[in-house]
């Protein structure tokens, strides 16, 4: 898939996967029914995030090296305009109504608004130091702004496009999921997962992983599948805070995706 993927998006149908590679600018697709590599797109400098919109017919990539995102349209993979942004984007969602997408810019301590399908940027939203994850509430009316270097998340109310005070978490914020059918956000950082009640906005206490947590995903079910910086993914239960064995790896895992069954 490249010598330096960096994230991974998946399909709405779970038939591919879109990788993509900082070292080479490109954008790998992927099928996930042992179909090996089914396409590749050129994009922007030093690509760091992708989302798949809802509908599975566009893909935006945030590029770190030129402040842009590209659209692809799927599943031609014809590429669209660059879109500016922030400084240094890092991440990037897409609301579940498939209406507006959220960059997180590392470099200038924003959130970039894209209104879907229309592709246009908004004025940035001010978040906590170097935001670098976001996720949409799957009511597609707030979303959460993961802040590194201030151990925070920022809420963003989308109807207005204004922030809420800082929720703070444990360790350097790294990475956010929202578990399916629930109120409730999990942020990876430092050595644990960080509960949020998305009715309050109260964080809970944490979950221990038992090493560096750098992302963090989850399915249908109660278990969060969690990168961590000594090359293994920890399996916890959410419900319990149970820990199962850790997964060896190897390298230095950045981003963790369950794809949808394949349908």
């Amino acid at each position: 898939t490249g010598t330096l993927p960096s994230a991974l998006a998946a399909s709405p149908d779970g038939q591919q996967l879109y990788i993509t590679d900082q070292a080479q600018d490109k954008v790998t697709v992927l099928g996930t029914a042992g179909r090996g590599i089914v396409g590749t797109a050129t994009v922007g400098l030093e690509p760091d995030a992708v989302a798949v919109a809802p509908n599975g017919k566009l893909a935006l990539v945030a590029n770190f090296g030129d402040d842009t995102v590209t659209p692809i349209s799927l599943p031609s993979l014809r590429l669209g305009a660059p879109i500016r942004v922030g400084t240094q984007p890092t991440a990037i969602a897409i609301a579940p109504n498939g209406s507006v997408a959220l960059v997180t810019n590392f470099g200038d301590n924003t959130v970039t608004p894209i209104s879907l399908p229309a592709l246009q940027a908004g004025a940035p939203i001010p978040t906590g130091l170097e935001p670098d994850a976001v996720a949409v509430a799957p009511d597609s009316q707030t979303a959460l702004v993961a802040n590194f270097q201030t151990s925070s998340v920022t809420p963003v109310v989308l109807s207005s496009m204004t922030a809420s005070p800082a929720i703070g978490v444990v360790g350097n914020a790294t990475g956010i999921a929202i578990r399916p059918r629930t109120e409730t956000a999990y942020v990876s950082g430092g050595n644990a997962l960080t509960p949020i009640d998305l009715a309050t906005m109260q964080a809970r206490p944490p979950i221990p992983v038992g090493a560096g947590a750098t992302a963090v995903a989850l399915g249908a079910g109660s278990t969060a599948w969690v990168a961590a910086d000594n090359g293994t993914v920890v399996p916890i239960d959410v419900t319990t805070g149970h820990r199962g064995n850790a997964v060896e790896i190897g390298g230095q895992p950045s981003a963790i995706v369950i794809p949808p069954s394949p349908r």
